[in-house]
């Protein structure tokens, strides 16, 4: 007589009372059964309900096919995964089972994840999710504390992952991809540089809840390799980013350039953009981001305080205010990632500009 498979997902670490977690073991085991097909095959899934483990760090799965009346050796199990949360599924390898019927395989999850594997496309496991905890130290946010806020497009959620170890910094020229999404919004043909000038820069960082994320960001060819390497030393610091992303993702200033008080106002950090110096505009004044000589980070924290008003808000003008993102002095390790590169910091100007940084160009005047 044929028996159903029953296909299970088990974590080696905890059969084995291995810790994780933070030192405990998460007991309770899931037991799962669905039929999948008009021959009501029955697919089953057991192990410890959920396993945690440490953002990006490897942990070994076993799966088991149990098919007593039938050859599993060198059947090949499809491998699939989704982020926790979303429907979609994607095959992510082919796993080949062992005279048992089981097979090992390692997983490095970023955040939550799904697992499953499926046999011909009918026989499915149930989800087996491998939670996660972040490689670095969340940002505790201060009680009471006023945050931005974003849209869909623009939300940090939308972050794409690190690629690689460390900060892993590239420089390259501005690919056509790039270049795409920059014309006719930050860049346009009246701009003081071109495409030949300007480099991109990508580069990993710590976000805010203690993950670790790619950035991207666009400066003049002359400051590019200083960039790559600012932000390499903030990586080591683990000064956290909020986020890290072209401003061309805020849309079009009705004037000029990318909207950069959109982009402040996300708490984004950003080099290049043709647009006018922030509450200067009637004036038509260029910004040292017309020619991607400057950077700004962490704008929420760290506001400019112009004439004509703060930008992008005053609640952070109180330097006193406990985080870990702001840039409290010139002694700041952050700070001096930056101006021991050449780029002098906003926050020694009669009007602060604490988020900014910039380096000489041509005619330029002092403004964000």
């Amino acid at each position: 007589m044929w028996n159903p498979p029953l296909v299970s997902l088990l974590s080696t670490a905890a059969l084995g009372a291995v810790a994780i977690a933070g030192g405990s073991v998460l007991q309770g085991y899931l037991s799962a059964a669905m039929p999948r097909t008009a021959a009501a095959v029955l697919v089953t899934i057991t192990g410890p309900s959920t396993v945690t483990v440490r953002s990006e760090h490897a942990e070994t799965l076993q799966v088991a096919v149990n098919a007593p009346a039938a050859k599993t050796a060198g059947t090949r199990v499809n491998w699939q995964s989704r982020a926790a949360g979303t429907s979609s599924w994607r095959s992510i390898g082919t796993l080949r089972l062992d005279a048992t019927g089981r097979a090992s395989v390692r997983v490095s999850p970023w955040k939550p994840t799904d697992y499953r594997a499926a046999l011909a496309d009918t026989t499915v496991s149930a989800p087996f999710r491998v939670a996660t905890r972040p490689a670095g130290e969340p940002v505790a946010h201060p009680r009471g504390a006023v945050e931005p806020h974003f849209s869909v497009v623009t939300d940090p959620a939308q972050r794409p992952r690190a690629v690689g170890t460390g900060a892993n910094a590239v420089v390259s020229p501005i690919p056509g991809s790039v270049w795409e999404r920059m014309a006719g919004v930050s860049f346009t043909k009246d701009c003081p540089v071109g495409q030949e000038e300007l480099r991109y820069v990508q580069v990993n960082y710590w976000g805010w809840d203690g993950y670790r994320y790619r950035g991207e960001i666009v400066v003049h060819v002359s400051i590019a390799e200083q960039t790559a390497e600012i932000f390499t030393d903030l990586y080591r610091l683990r000064y956290p980013i909020r986020q890290m992303r072209l401003v061309d993702d805020f849309g079009k200033d009705p004037l000029k350039g990318a909207d950069d008080y959109a982009s402040m106002n996300s708490d984004n950090t950003s080099g290049f953009n043709c647009r006018y110096v922030d509450g200067r505009e009637a004036q038509r004044v260029l910004s040292p981001h017309a020619w991607g000589m400057a950077i700004d980070i962490n704008t929420w924290e760290n506001p400019y305080e112009a004439r004509t008003g703060v930008f992008p808000h005053s609640y952070y003008l109180d330097r006193s205010r406990p985080h870990r993102a702001v840039l409290d002095g010139p002694e700041s390790p952050a700070v001096q990632a930056f101006e021991s590169r050449g780029l002098r910091w906003g926050g020694r100007w009669s009007e602060k500009d604490y988020h900014h940084f910039q380096t000489t160009v041509p005619s330029r005047p002092k403004g964000k």
